[in-house]
């Protein structure tokens, strides 16, 4: 491969070559230079002669995410000779995701500003990138990210773009941090369903800060009547309670009768976690991809639980079953 890249050399690098270098170069100088390398001469051949359609993009932001190289990701992307070679949304969310767990949360702003202006795969606003650059300005938590964030909140209403729930949180907990809570408030108003834990957490905090406590009480009383053996039990972080009690001791306004009995009732009955709201907020994205045929688990699943193949034949997958069935003559008697 050092003698593919040198200076005389005339043989070209193909595709397999470019995968080769990807897949087996280490975290060194010398395999990162030599990567770096192999990637110009690729790039910089005639588009003609390449006759594949592989696209390098997303494997080359794996490649370094995996060596922990973000400063040489963010070079790469930004270097003007490889226009093109990075426009893929999932080369925005890898390189993205790398900057933030590194901590470079300015260059994640960066990276979106870039991602906008070249509106790839005829998308300006990719969801996935936006809830990145949302938390990257959480993190970042400055009046110059705050700044950031909101042009960006006003940008996506102005055009009807709805942003993921987390990115609505984590724009909502940055205001908070900026001690903006009336800004808080009316983005977790956005959320159509407001009793995700983030979302009502992060309305509880806004109403403290407003010194408007009478107003949290329905948002405990709406938790404590969702139960059932088969309801998933509704908690709160112990640092937001904490607040709540801190606001109910600093008041000297009547309070309502119910609020102190909500919260001794959530500490006895198991719904306040040691969890901090920062963490739920920070917690991985679980996928939510669907497989292709929803159908073929089903059917490998009923061939293992049904004892073999005998049953097969008498197998009807759910989503065609009738709701109601008629009873045969035998049931008649």
């Amino acid at each position: 491969m050092k003698e593919f890249v040198a200076a005389s050399a005339t043989n070209m690098v193909f595709t397999e070559d470019l995968k080769n270098i990807i897949h087996l170069a280490e975290d060194t100088p010398e395999d990162k230079q030599l990567l770096v390398d192999m990637l110009e001469k690729y790039n910089s051949q005639a588009q003609e002669l390449r006759f594949g359609n592989y696209v390098f993009g997303p494997v080359v932001m794996r490649a370094l995410y995996v060596l922990n190289d973000p400063a040489l990701a963010l070079k790469l992307f930004k270097d003007e000779k490889y226009a093109g070679f990075f426009d893929q949304l999932t080369s925005y969310q890898i390189l993205g995701d790398l900057l933030f767990e590194r901590g470079h949360y300015a260059d994640v702003r960066q990276v979106f500003d870039l991602v906008k202006s070249r509106q790839v795969q005829g998308g300006r606003y990719p969801k996935h990138s936006i809830t990145l650059t949302f938390a990257a300005c959480h993190k970042e938590n400055t009046p110059e990210a705050f700044q950031y964030a909101m042009d960006l909140w006003k940008e996506l209403n102005a055009v009807g773009h709805v942003p993921m729930r987390k990115a609505t949180a984590y724009a909502a907990a940055l205001a908070l941090n900026q001690n903006q809570p009336g800004i808080a408030l009316e983005i977790v108003g956005t959320v159509t369903k407001g009793n995700y834990v983030t979302i009502r957490q992060l309305k509880i905090l806004a109403l403290i800060a407003m010194e408007r406590l009478e107003d949290i009480v329905p948002i405990f009383r709406l938790v404590l009547e969702i139960g059932g053996p088969l309801e998933r039990k509704q908690t709160f972080c112990r640092e937001v309670i904490a607040k709540v009690e801190a606001a109910i001791g600093a008041t000297k306004t009547e309070l309502p009768q119910d609020l102190t009995r909500m919260l001794e009732y959530l500490e006895k009955n198991g719904h306040i976690t040691d969890t901090t709201l920062d963490e739920l907020l920070c917690q991985e994205i679980a996928s939510t991809a669907q497989k292709k045929d929803p159908n073929a688990s089903n059917l490998a699943d009923s061939y293992r639980s049904r004892g073999g193949s005998q049953n097969l034949r008498n197998y009807v997958p759910k989503n065609q079953r009738s709701r109601f069935t008629r009873p045969g003559l035998a049931e008649m008697s």
